[in-house]
């Protein structure tokens, strides 16, 4: 998600006496024009308003008999914007052949766009006073560029190919049209989340949605972004990154970093990558960054307690209501709270004491997420911890890092044993849409009060 450059508006300054010539309408017009592109950019985005729909045809007859073929395709009327807010109108159908073969390997993905042509920069024979603004249609094997919307992709293979329309439109086969990933216009959400996740068998962080990242519990979690708060999108950076300086600016594109419990406890533990990587991850943590560390509360009964310790604390008051307050049964229940309490703090600390060694050299120490931190605040409020199979998932946080007491991402992605809830799906979605909120907003403010010297390569989304 582009974002439009800072630059200021130069306008025609007009008096009485100025001559209005091609060169000045020019310049008046130019400035509204700008106007308008920028203003597009910043509340929308690209896409297709209507129609643009994509059908097979036979080969046209007016043509050459070696571009008779299956590879005909006819794009109907329509209306698209681009990224600048350029309107492309289609205003007849029309035939166009895929010319792109398949050589080097079994199959290759063609990109369908098409983009706005403006007729200020074609050279005209004759320059009619009122001219048609103009579009092109062509093919790609790469993503879109700015400017272009896409209307088809289809996966081509080698050797004769005769495109077709799927019988299964949402699972397209080879030479078939594939319309999945055609975008409407709509208007910009408030931000753009990237996040990546940390492989032990390379030490490369590797973004969610790239060709190196296998599906994941995250990956399902920002699936359901779109859905769940629209405010949100989910970036699509192809890369993986290693946890080296060099690398730092890359890093810092992420708004989140992900980790399991083994990966991070082998980075604090291991001397060979412990000093280089960890000086990484404490410089991306100052400069906004979000670590998110699952922790394995296998072996200890932390999740049974917080679950009993809320569920006494929210019966309490209305039993206190119904009792006198210096009831013994009253003061036994509260005397048990604290118990609980004392018992729970005393297994966290075992657990993290690792974890609250790396977070006090880096001057944030872990606590127990308080009721009113943003965390558990916005965009979804959660009076208690999220609960998984009867267990409550408490949560530590101290300044960028977050510990998840307990597998919360089991519940963001496909339960096989059909198990889950869906309310309990929904809850532990929510609360990590929580953590994605609170990654992307400590990040803008951070760098958005970083003396600019010493952040030149990184701009700051939102």
């Amino acid at each position: 998600m582009s974002l439009p450059p800072i630059e200021p508006f130069q306008r025609l300054q007009i008096t009485d006496g100025v001559l209005i010539n091609s060169e000045r309408w020019r310049l008046a017009h130019e400035y509204h024009k700008k106007r308008h592109n920028i203003y597009y950019q910043s509340l929308n985005q690209p896409g297709i308003v209507k129609g643009l729909g994509v059908c097979p045809i036979p080969a046209p007859k007016d043509r050459r008999a070696e571009y008779r073929d299956g590879r005909w395709v006819q794009i109907q009327p329509g209306i698209a914007i681009d990224h600048f807010g350029n309107f492309i109108v289609v205003d007849k159908p029309m035939d166009y052949r895929l010319r792109s073969e398949v050589n080097e390997s079994p199959n290759m993905m063609v990109y369908l766009v098409v983009y706005y042509v403006d007729p200020d920069e074609l050279e005209l024979k004759n320059e009619p006073i009122i001219v048609t603004e103009k579009f092109r249609i062509k093919e790609k094997d790469s993503h879109l560029g700015e400017g272009e919307v896409e209307i088809c992709r289809i996966l081509l293979t080698s050797g004769e190919v005769k495109l077709s329309t799927p019988n299964d439109v949402f699972n397209p086969g080879n030479n078939q049209l594939d319309l999945r990933y055609r975008v409407q216009a709509k208007w910009r959400p408030q931000a753009c989340v990237n996040a990546a996740i940390y492989d032990e068998g390379s030490g490369k962080l590797r973004a969610v949605f790239s060709q190196y990242s296998q599906p994941s519990n995250l990956s399902y979690l920002l699936q359901s972004v779109a859905s769940i708060y629209p405010k949100f999108e989910v970036g699509n950076r192809e890369e993986e990154v290693s946890l080296q300086p060099e690398y730092f600016n890359q890093i810092l594109a992420y708004d989140l970093l992900y980790f399991r419990d083994k990966q991070f406890r082998f980075l604090l533990r291991n001397t060979s990558v412990r000093n280089e990587s960890l000086s990484v991850i404490k410089e991306y943590l100052e400069s906004g960054g979000v670590l998110l560390v699952e922790i394995s509360t296998q072996g200890t009964n932390i999740g049974e307690i917080t679950q009993v310790k809320q569920e006494l604390q929210q019966s309490l008051p209305l039993y206190s209501e119904q009792l006198a307050e210096n009831n013994n049964e009253v003061k036994e229940a509260r005397q048990l709270l604290a118990d609980l309490e004392t018992k729970l703090n005393d297994k966290i600390k075992k657990i993290s004491n690792l974890y609250q060694e790396f977070a006090r050299k880096v001057g944030t120490p872990l606590k127990l997420l308080e009721t009113n931190h943003l965390l558990r605040t916005h965009p979804f409020p959660f009076a208690a911890f999220p609960t998984i199979n009867e267990q409550a998932i408490p949560i530590l946080i101290g300044g960028g890092i977050i510990l998840a007491l307990g597998n919360l991402s089991s519940a963001w992605g496909w339960d096989s044993n059909l198990s889950l809830p869906r309310e309990t799906i929904r809850t532990a979605q929510e609360m990590g849409i929580n953590i994605l909120h609170f990654a992307w907003r400590r990040k803008q403010l951070t760098q958005s009060q970083l003396n600019p010297r010493n952040n030149a390569a990184y701009t700051p989304n939102g």
